[in-house]
């Protein structure tokens, strides 16, 4: 049941103050859409809004919110790609909802007051917390238990289709393999860093200690420019990370970093993905400094070839997911209220 972590982690969107998942009683603010006449209020697709911002901010690499909605995505601005995903996803658990409900399926009774419940916090960081998420998003606590229901009630009917029919969201090897080999890389890289964590400037002024903190720099950077000279000359790449590498994660890691996007700063992910296997970079400046990368041929056996594999079952699993639930659109009556959507800032 590990593959149906992150279909899981999707459908209940685990929600910012504490973990619960879960919806169905209707208390009506403002309404976004309708499927099958069932109402999705402004305050639940805000909260989606909220997840998939997060979401996208991790995938781009970035916190910093500040110019990247107004930057393009594939061409569509990224506060309008936010809002499109948003939707997307409170559409889907509403169609859950509704294909759970046809065959019988409900959320259990012990989960249900356990839902109830979980409005009233006593931890007062979590309070603080689920307070501004009320705020952010327009959420009351009636609405908010509502929201968790049915993304409950949406895991319930995943959990059903796994039970009685899960061939219709394994992926085949085919598709796993294709996938692991398109969307991962694995490299080997030293890092020499361009700050010197150690340094002491408590008695320098603050112009002689941007003196110094430049000086480091520019040493640093005449180390990486030699070690990437004897990189490209044919040095042994390993003996090169272990004599230079600033990097305590490479110790950690001996065959290397397997990872796919999003895992790494840009810089060194964009590199990483361009190179060909037995391929070295130039210098890549990111802010840790500047890294020499070298790429490998993927992992076939052991801990992180079965750890990217998993992640690429459960992508896969939710994909098959989205597109079961978006099959079932054209026997459904779904309305946007496209005015009010539009009226939705992203920021």
């Amino acid at each position: 049941m590990k593959k149906m972590k992150r279909i899981l982690a999707i459908i209940c969107i685990t929600c910012i103050a504490f973990g619960m998942v879960g919806c169905s009683r209707l208390q009506i603010s403002r309404e976004i859409a309708t499927v099958n006449g069932r109402v999705i209020t402004v305050a639940e697709f805000n909260y989606y809004l909220e997840n998939v911002k997060q979401q996208m901010l991790t995938e781009a690499g970035t916190q910093d919110a500040t110019a990247f909605w107004d930057a393009e995505i594939d061409g569509v601005k990224a506060s309008e790609a936010a809002k499109t995903r948003a939707l997307e996803e409170v559409l889907r658990v509403e169609m859950a909802c509704i294909k759970a409900e046809e065959k019988g399926l409900s959320v259990p009774e012990d989960q249900l007051k356990q839902i109830k419940n979980s409005v009233n916090l006593s931890d007062k960081e979590q309070q603080a917390m689920y307070d501004e998420l009320k705020k952010t998003t327009g959420l009351t606590d009636d609405l908010m238990i509502d929201l968790l229901t049915k993304t409950s009630l949406a895991g319930v009917y995943v959990n059903d289709i796994m039970a009685n029919d899960p061939d219709a969201l394994s992926p085949s090897e085919e598709e796993l393999n294709a996938t692991y080999n398109a969307e991962y890389v694995c490299v080997k890289h030293v890092l020499i860093g361009n700050t010197d964590e150690e340094a002491d400037t408590s008695n320098l002024s603050e112009e002689d200690a941007a003196k110094a903190a430049e000086s480091y720099k520019l040493a640093q950077q005449a180390k990486a420019e030699d070690v990437l000279s004897k990189a490209k000359a044919g040095s042994n790449f390993e003996a090169l990370v272990r004599a230079h590498g600033e990097d305590p994660g490479m110790a950690d890691s001996p065959n290397g970093y397997t990872f796919t996007k999003g895992a790494m700063v840009p810089e060194f992910e964009e590199a990483s993905f361009k190179l060909a296997v037995g391929e070295i970079s130039d210098l890549v400046e990111s802010s840790y400094g500047w890294h020499i990368i070298k790429k490998y041929a993927l992992p076939t056996s052991g801990d992180d070839y079965n750890q990217a594999m998993e992640n690429v079952s459960s992508m896969l699993m939710e994909k098959k997911y989205n597109e079961l639930l978006d099959s079932y659109k054209p026997e459904m009556t779904i309305n946007i209220r496209q005015s009010v959507l539009d009226g939705i800032k992203v920021k």
